[in-house]
C-alpha cells in the first residue's frame, strides 16, 4: 500500500481564508469531528483529517470561487475522486464551496448534501465534467465509470454559510460564545491561517508514504490538541505551558518555599493543567474552569487570586484528582496576567 503526493503547493503565500474555514468546519462542525486527531495541509488535499490510529482520512477539496458551473464542479471533484480510488482508506470526501445556485439543487435550503440533491440536468453536467477531467489526467486506457458512479454517491457537498468568527466559536467549548468579541476571534482566525500557511513551506512533491500516519514526518500537520492549546492561550492571553516566570498573583503561594520546591510546584501545576486540557475526558472541564475565571474577571476585575477562587470555586468539587485547588489558583493567576 503506497500513496505518492502530487500537485502539492510550495509557496510562502498565506493560506487562503477559505482553506482555514474548511479546517474549522472539519474540526468544529462536521459529524466526524470527534474522530479526528490530525489535520494535514496540502498533502492528500487542501485539508484532510486523520484519526488517532491512522486508519481513516477525511478529505476536503476547498474552492472559494463564485458562480461555479456544473462542469467546473465536476472538474474540481477530480482530486477527491482520485483519492477515492487510491489504496489508502479515505472515509469521507467533502467538496467545500461557496453557496451554489439554487437552480442546481432540489432542496435549495440545505447547506450540506449528497450528489442526489442536484437536479438531473446538473448531475449530468457535473458527471460529464468529472469524466472529462479523469480522461485528461489519466488517459483513456482504463474505464473508470463504475468508480465515478460510486464516488458521486459518496461525495458530500458543503456550502460555506458561516463567518470566520463563528467558525472559531464552534471549536471553543465555552457555553457563552460571546465571552470574547468578534474582533478578537477575527484576529485569532488570521493567526491560525498564518500557522496553516507556515506548514506549507516545504516540498513533498513526489514523496511516497506506505501508511497514512507516515505523512506526519513532513510536518505539514497540526494535532487537534495543538489547535485547542493555541486558541485557549489566545483567549487567556498568555502561553499557559510556556510561561517563564511566576505569575504575580501566585507569589503568595510560593513565598515560603525553597527554590526547588517552588519549581516543583509550578511544574506540578503545569502538568496538571496540561493533563486536564489534553485528556479528552477532562478537556471540557478545563474549558469550563477557564470560562468561569474569564467571566469573573470580565465582570469585576481583581488581581486577588483568593478572592476569585472563593467567589467562583468555593463550592467546586474537583471531578479529576489533578484539578487540585492550588492548580486552579495557578490558572487564575495566569489568567490575571493575560488580562493586564
Amino acid at each position: 500500500m503506497s500513496y505518492t503526493f502530487r500537485n502539492t503547493e510550495i509557496n510562502n503565500e498565506k493560506a487562503s481564508v477559505f482553506e482555514t474555514k474548511s479546517l474549522l468546519y472539519l474540526i468544529g462542525k462536521s459529524s466526524s469531528k470527534k474522530e479526528i486527531e490530525y489535520i494535514t495541509f496540502d498533502c492528500f488535499n487542501d485539508v484532510s483529517g486523520i484519526d488517532k490510529k491512522g486508519q481513516n482520512i477525511w478529505d476536503i477539496q476547498s474552492k472559494n470561487e463564485a458562480n461555479l458551473n456544473p462542469k467546473k464542479i465536476g472538474q474540481y471533484f477530480f482530486t477527491l475522486f482520485d483519492n477515492s480510488i487510491s489504496k489508502l482508506n479515505f472515509k469521507e470526501f467533502i467538496f467545500f464551496t461557496r453557496q451554489l445556485k439554487d437552480d442546481y439543487k432540489i432542496d435549495k435550503l440545505s447547506r450540506a448534501y449528497r450528489f442526489y440533491n442536484f437536479e438531473t440536468k446538473t448531475k449530468d453536467r457535473i458527471k460529464n465534467g468529472l469524466i472529462e477531467e479523469v480522461k485528461r489526467v489519466k488517459g483513456t486506457i482504463n474505464n473508470y465509470i463504475s468508480e465515478i458512479e460510486s464516488f458521486l454517491d459518496n461525495v458530500l457537498i458543503v456550502e460555506d454559510d458561516t463567518t470566520e468568527q463563528e467558525y472559531l466559536k464552534l471549536i471553543t467549548k465555552f457555553k457563552n460564545k460571546s465571552l470574547k468579541t468578534d474582533d478578537f476571534y477575527s484576529t485569532v482566525f488570521k493567526e491560525l491561517r498564518d500557522i496553516q500557511s507556515s506548514k506549507k513551506n516545504s516540498s513533498i512533491e513526489n514523496q511516497t508514504i506506505s501508511n497514512i500516519l507516515d505523512v506526519v514526518k513532513f510536518n505539514r500537520h497540526l494535532r487537534i490538541l495543538e489547535i485547542d492549546t493555541f486558541v485557549i492561550c489566545r483567549i487567556i492571553g498568555v502561553e499557559i505551558f510556556k510561561y517563564k516566570s511566576i505569575p504575580l498573583g501566585f507569589l503568595d503561594y510560593v513565598r515560603n518555599l525553597s527554590r526547588d520546591d517552588t519549581e516543583d510546584l509550578i511544574q506540578e501545576c503545569n502538568s496538571n493543567l496540561s493533563r486536564c486540557l489534553f485528556n479528552k475526558a477532562s478537556n471540557r472541564e478545563f474549558w469550563n474552569i477557564c470560562e468561569t475565571i474569564i467571566d469573573f474577571l470580565d465582570t469585576n476585575f481583581s488581581d486577588d487570586v483568593d478572592l476569585i477562587y472563593t467567589s467562583s470555586f468555593n463550592s467546586y468539587t474537583p471531578k479529576y484528582n489533578y484539578l487540585r485547588e492550588i492548580t486552579i489558583k495557578y490558572l487564575i493567576a495566569l489568567t490575571i496576567e493575560g488580562f493586564k
